[in-house]
């Protein structure tokens, strides 16, 4: 009777060992499937807020009536669009973009408004861009307040900390270059520079370092009395001659693919 007693003891430790060890693996399978759900919760919110993707777009900036959204319809439709307006607000789209290679890549761009009360909130997309293009209008070179506001605005993209931070390349996409009286890249260029040089003088020497003065930044490699040139930048930055309303965007392509 003895040996009966301690073989059902023994048999009855045994059931309740397997049922805890099967209660400890159900938990631990509970908890790994709730891991699970939890990162593919937190993925998926990252994706919707854009936060893994933060150097994905392409980004189009520059002042009011350069060109920008007819750009930007070019580059989402493959055509220049029979009219467009002022934007209010940015656009965004995935399209796909042929540079110099057959392959189609897509790459996602957002045109950002040039209005002055407007660009505020630049930063974001800024902190997103994995590459820039500055749409200038090269018909007003020939007018100071046109260029100084076309300065003005390159400076604070150039200067804007995360571009400095990941020195996000720049072409300046000098617009309407099919007119006659166009300016051409180079003398747009060296319209931009000077002007950004006077910027530079009046909010202090260009071995400023980010985070110093409030105001400067050192967007560029340029000694002590040299004059500012845009090579000089840490951010590389290219200028070249398009024409949105013409589909002559072959130089955006090759950039934004590059």
């Amino acid at each position: 009777m003895e040996g009966e007693a301690a073989t059902t003891t023994t048999i009855t430790e045994t059931v309740v060992t397997i049922t805890e060890t099967t209660r400890e693996v159900s938990l631990g399978k509970v908890a790994l499937v709730l891991t699970l759900v939890l990162l593919l919760a937190y993925l998926a919110t990252r994706h919707v807020l854009g936060i893994g993707n933060r150097r994905r777009i392409t980004l189009l900036v520059g002042p009011a009536g350069s060109g920008k959204t007819t750009l930007f319809r070019q580059l989402q439709n493959g055509k220049p669009p029979a009219l467009t307006v002022t934007s209010v607000r940015a656009n965004e789209c995935e399209c796909g973009v042929s540079g110099d290679r057959p392959a189609t890549d897509v790459v996602k761009v957002a045109d950002y408004p040039g209005h002055v009360k407007l660009r505020s909130g630049c930063g974001a997309y800024l902190d997103r861009a994995k590459r820039i293009v500055f749409v200038t209008d090269a018909l007003v070179y020939n007018q100071s307040d046109r260029v100084r506001e076309a300065a003005s605005f390159l400076f604070e993209v150039l200067k804007h900390p995360s571009v400095l931070r990941d020195r996000v390349p720049v072409l300046i996409a000098c617009n309407k270059s099919e007119r006659m009286n166009a300016f051409s890249p180079e003398f747009v260029k060296k319209r931009l520079e000077k002007e950004i040089e006077v910027l530079l003088s009046t909010q202090g020497d260009l071995s400023d370092t980010v985070g110093g003065a409030e105001g400067n930044a050192n967007i560029a490699s340029t000694k002590e009395g040299q004059a500012f040139k845009v090579s000089d930048c840490y951010s590389k930055v290219t200028a070249a001659a398009v024409s949105a309303s013409k589909g002559t965007i072959k130089p955006i392509r090759q950039f934004i693919t590059s």
